[in-house]
């Protein structure tokens, strides 16, 4: 190539600026249409996500996790899972402890679901788990509940200090109000990682 063929620094740089802006675009899409930003605010699901932990939920699960497409890749909310949703007007972070068709039962300090006690591996053992007291709860100690179709009962990890669908005003979630499924941690960041599952066993 001769000089009078060589790009110019202009040329370089309107490639590099185009290039730049292509990212910023590719980005700010997948901000807007895959994935939902959400902070943790309190202790409720300790020990697991922390006060201010930033995240990033799965959008994508909302609109595709009931289609045919979903079904086949088995692309849907599941128990263990944890999800951001709207709750009087802020975005609130917890666990879904029981999915449509699940019945859930609270008796002796221990979780019941389809008739089966369910030890939680993703919480300390031996955490007792308590339902509200009086008029609070949504079912009462030994009272079994069956999760209608796209409602997902919900609590956080930290069972003694978390406002969650044990609590009548709280209740089950209903899936239009779900934003999202928690994928990532990205703040701060020597905790930066992928959320997983939560595993439990049934006996």
């Amino acid at each position: 190539m001769t000089k009078a063929e060589q790009p110019g620094t202009g040329k370089i740089f309107v490639d590099i600026l185009q290039a730049i802006i292509l990212a910023l675009v590719v980005n700010v899409v997948i901000y807007f249409l895959f994935v939902v930003p959400s902070q943790v605010d309190g202790p409720s699901m300790l020990p697991n996500l922390h006060d201010k932990d930033l995240l990033f939920a799965d959008k994508v699960i909302q609109w595709l996790g009931q289609t045919q497409v979903g079904a086949s890749l088995d692309y849907n909310y599941k128990r263990g899972d944890i999800i951001i949703f709207d709750e009087a007007e802020i975005s609130l972070v917890k666990r879904i402890i029981a999915a449509p068709g699940d019945t859930i039962k609270f008796e002796n300090d221990k979780i019941y679901m389809n008739d089966k006690v369910i030890t939680e591996k993703y919480i300390p053992e031996g955490v007792p788990t308590h339902l509200p007291s009086g008029n609070l709860a949504l079912l009462a100690e030994g009272e079994s509940l069956n999760i209608p179709e796209n409602n997902y009962f919900v609590m956080g990890d930290n069972r003694t200090n978390s406002k969650d669908s044990r609590f009548k005003d709280i209740g089950l979630i209903p899936r239009e109000r779900i934003k999202g499924r928690v994928f990532i941690r990205f703040w701060p960041l020597e905790k930066f990682g992928l959320i997983q599952r939560g595993d439990y066993t049934e006996q």
